[in-house]
């Protein structure tokens, strides 16, 4: 019979009956902007409620079934929002509760949060000699709903963006095993606004100047 390894079982250890809290970090945050930039500003649209949203529960996982994780899904949300369409707006991005208190404005984005399933996962393999490692990988999966308005206060998109099973980088050996979960849903809700910022530029063609830009910088 072959015996876990001392690596293994702290692996598992750290993930028995805790109570993790992460917050928004954004070093986190992959270094990767939208290919364009747009001469306008940006209102995006999070009510006081969406901002406020906090997820708290335990992972889908057999694994740290026992832990449970609280993040700020709201103000996570907010801060990458920002980060990925503040960098193709040449004029920034504002925040703003509601378009009815905003009048005045050239396009509009409301992103809202549908779905978040987190899980530390298993991988277990043979390392010759009778011995085994555990290690886990973090992922997550993340289901957001993006709509836009244009100026006139028309919806002009509506779409809902799936992350799918997202894996981070796994580990064998840590006391933080909620920051790699941390690490893993920047990452992958950074991926979905990138792609739904992709899917705004061909709305804006015509409406404002528009530079492409390398992505090599």
């Amino acid at each position: 019979m072959t015996r876990p390894n001392k690596t293994s079982l702290l692996a598992l250890a750290v993930l028995c009956g805790c109570a993790y809290q992460v917050e928004y970090q954004a070093e986190y945050v992959p270094n990767e902007a939208p290919e364009y930039v747009a001469q306008e500003q940006l209102l995006i649209v999070i009510p006081e409620s969406e901002r406020g949203l906090v997820f708290e529960g335990a992972p889908i996982s057999e694994t740290g079934e026992f832990t449970t994780l609280t993040v700020p899904m709201g103000s996570v949300l907010q801060e990458i929002s920002q980060q990925v369409f503040g960098s193709c707006f040449a004029f920034g991005v504002t925040v703003v509760d509601s378009l009815r208190s905003e009048p005045d404005y050239f396009f509009a984005i409301e992103p809202t949060l549908q779905d978040f399933n987190y899980s530390y996962t298993r991988v277990i393999d043979d390392l010759g000699n009778g011995e085994i490692e555990t290690s886990i990988i973090p992922q997550v999966d993340i289901g957001l709903n993006i709509a836009a308005y244009d100026a006139a206060g028309a919806r002009v998109m509506l779409h809902r963006y799936d992350s799918g099973m997202v894996s981070g980088e796994s580990y064998v050996v840590t006391n933080r095993p909620e920051e790699y979960i941390n690490r893993t849903l920047h990452a992958a809700l950074h991926g979905l606004m990138m792609q739904a910022a992709e899917d705004i530029r061909p709305l804006l063609v015509g409406q404002c100047e528009i530079i492409d830009v390398s992505p090599d910088g």
